[in-house]
């Protein structure tokens, strides 16, 4: 039978988003669109978040001071989105709490460090992995928006012991802010996001630092002419740095790989131009046309604005 989005949200009437940033306000204001009577609380060490909140016009967000007022409040789904290096202290802090009787889920981009995390510490809390294809490179709750998760997929990598009925409840959960749902292992999402995401983010600050190399002046024809392939690159590198920072240390074995393997790449490329080898460079763009093709074909291309 299929739940309505209404029906969905009233599994989890109180929702705590730890680490209040552009994906968490993207959370609530999604939650609050479908289910008006939904209650948010906010865990954030920003100092001003009670004032942002308002002025991101989610001024009906609860925020808790710590920790130890999860036990005064009947919160039943926290969503942690902070950078992945903090989820242990995190873990650590939710397992001393008098009660358990809540569903921990998370948007972190790696997931095996963080079942290792969540098996090596013997947590009785419930945990269910999941990752949100979804963001942008603007950080911030400011940023957040309604529209974020449509139609993107979201990743959930169960735990042996995670029962079919909290798989469920995180499923249905994503599903309704309107994403689509795909199970794996942690290991598996870590090899898949390792090129699909993080190698191409290390490439992006390479570039970037590449040209900066070249360029003395910030103001220089690099900026003024960065409206092709160079524009496209620094989106990725505007991502928030701590985040990025954490995921690469998290899955630096994967990374390490990609690198090696993206390096010779490089060099059989750097090959083709040397030799003038016409053939063989036209057959390898054409062959990578050809991946982008079936990306925009699965509409997760994202929108092309020139003017962004």
């Amino acid at each position: 039978e299929k739940l309505s989005k209404f029906q969905i949200n009233l599994m989890f009437k109180n929702i705590l988003i730890i680490g209040f940033g552009m994906i968490g306000s993207s959370i609530a204001k999604t939650a609050f669109k479908n289910n008006k009577s939904t209650n948010i609380y906010a865990l954030d060490r920003s100092p001003s978040i009670k004032e942002r909140l308002k002025k991101a016009k989610l001024s009906s967000v609860t925020c808790l001071k710590s920790f130890d007022e999860i036990d005064n409040s009947k919160i039943d789904l926290i969503i942690i989105c902070t950078p992945v290096l903090q989820y242990k202290s995190i873990f650590q802090k939710l397992s001393q709490l008098k009660r358990n009787n809540f569903i921990v889920t998370d948007v972190g981009s790696t997931k095996h460090n963080i079942e290792k995390i969540y098996k090596s510490g013997n947590f009785k809390f419930r945990f269910v992995p999941s990752h949100p294809i979804a963001g942008i490179e603007k950080s911030g709750l400011e940023y957040g928006f309604v529209g974020l998760f449509d139609n993107r997929y979201n990743i959930i990598c169960p735990l042996k012991n995670t029962s079919k009925s909290d798989l469920n409840k995180i499923s249905k959960f994503w599903r309704s802010l309107s994403m689509k749902i795909d199970v794996m292992t942690s290991k598996e999402h870590d090899h898949v996001l390792s090129l699909t995401s993080h190698l191409p983010h290390i490439i992006s600050y390479s570039l970037v630092l590449t040209a900066m190399k070249k360029e003395k002046s910030l103001n220089s024809k690099l900026v003024k002419f960065s409206a092709g392939g160079f524009r496209d690159f620094t989106r990725v590198a505007g991502s928030d740095p701590e985040m990025w920072r954490d995921i690469s240390l998290a899955n630096s074995h994967q990374i390490q790989k990609l690198t090696d393997s993206f390096i010779k790449e490089l060099k059989i490329f750097s090959q083709s131009l040397t030799s003038q080898n016409s053939d063989k460079l036209l057959k390898k763009l054409e062959m990578t046309k050809k991946v982008r093709n079936r990306i925009v074909k699965a509409r997760q291309a994202g929108k092309f604005i020139p003017n962004d």
